[in-house]
């Protein structure tokens, strides 16, 4: 089954070394100085933003992590060893125990970093890049991207909806949780960073470059125009994803009122989501062809929701997917790792 080959393939790709010793060498000392530097400037660019965020991030990813953990480890040490699960968990904990809880809170922090860049962005650079975006789209597309998306049925949404506010912080979570369980060495290390890119340097820094707020806030930040009045109406007019208006106010809300609200944040070059979205796409492609077909389905149902809300334009996640490609395939060449195993996973 395929769920028993990727946990298969999970707990066989570390390195000859102890599991303990893999996960506490020096070649990680890089990214923790990178992801400290990031959180460190996050807290000192706007301390009391960071906290919060840190105090809500935890309370909203704490208790999902924890059952997950619980719950794999039970299943593994049933399968392991059926005679003495609850031995074969203190193994587990003694070997990874310390390291997985280090890297969920370093995830935790950097999320909450994240965020309080985010609501920062138009302080540092005001909102301007949006006619150019629109402007990218409509030359490729001939007119808004978002109207072509629209053409399919209006039960397009439902799956908009599901994958796009349901899966896909599962399969980031999903992602993290199993690296720090199961994945060792260079493998490991090459998914971390790709999680540093994606929130620091296409989150944060190009995000800030280009600062833009996507379409579904173009009448609020750009008066004036005619472009994207009809978005909200035809939006509204799905009960599919009417509610992504509700979320779209509470943006709107936690910026004009300076609330350190949960996921709040306004940002659309380059998309997060379709970012993440490839960035595990091929995480899954390293356990095979099966797991890369279900990565790749999720990013690209990710892609056209991005576009269907009218959270992004179309080159938001074009752009996205491409730099996080790029990245992932020159840091495999990096650390001497293939994209997808021909057989058998190999040792990193």
């Amino acid at each position: 089954m395929l769920e028993a080959g990727f946990f298969r393939a999970a707990s066989t790709t570390g390195t000859r070394r102890s599991p303990a010793r893999s996960t506490t060498d020096r070649s990680w000392l890089p990214l923790l100085i990178a992801i400290n530097l990031y959180t460190l400037g996050a807290g000192v660019l706007d301390p009391n933003a960071y906290w919060h965020f840190v105090l809500a991030t935890s309370s909203q990813t704490l208790v999902l992590s924890l059952a997950f953990i619980v719950l794999v480890l039970c299943v593994e040490s049933l399968l392991k060893a059926p005679h003495r699960p609850l031995g074969e968990v203190r193994c587990k904990l003694r070997e990874r125990g310390r390291f997985m809880a280090g890297g969920l809170m370093l995830f935790i922090l950097g999320l909450s970093a994240y965020t309080t860049y985010k609501i920062n962005i138009p302080d540092i650079v005001p909102f301007y890049a949006d006619p150019y975006l629109a402007g990218i789209d409509r030359f490729f597309y001939g007119r808004n991207a978002w109207r072509a998306m629209h053409e399919m049925p209006l039960q397009a949404g439902l799956i908009v909806d599901f994958f796009y506010t349901r899966v896909w912080p599962a399969v980031l979570l999903f992602g993290v949780l199993v690296g720090l369980m199961f994945i060792e060495g260079a493998r490991l290390q090459r998914y971390a960073w790709g999680l540093f890119f994606v929130y620091a340097v296409m989150g944060t820094l190009v995000a800030t470059l280009f600062s833009s707020v996507g379409p579904i806030f173009y009448k609020e930040f750009y008066p004036g125009t005619e472009q994207f009045t009809h978005i909200k109406p035809a939006i509204l007019s799905n009960p599919y994803i009417s509610n992504i208006t509700d979320y779209a106010d509470y943006l709107l809300d936690a910026y004009r009122h300076k609330d350190y609200m949960f996921a709040s944040g306004i940002s659309a070059f380059p998309s997060v989501h379709v970012a993440v979205a490839t960035l595990s796409a091929w995480f899954l492609t390293s356990f095979g062809r099966r797991c890369a077909v279900l990565g790749w389905t999720h990013a690209l149902i990710i892609q056209y929701g991005a576009i269907y809300s009218g959270w992004h334009y179309a080159v938001d996640g074009d752009v996205s997917l491409v730099l996080v490609s790029a990245f992932w395939i020159a840091s495999s060449r990096f650390y001497g790792l293939p994209l997808m195993p021909t057989s058998r996973p190999r040792n990193a």
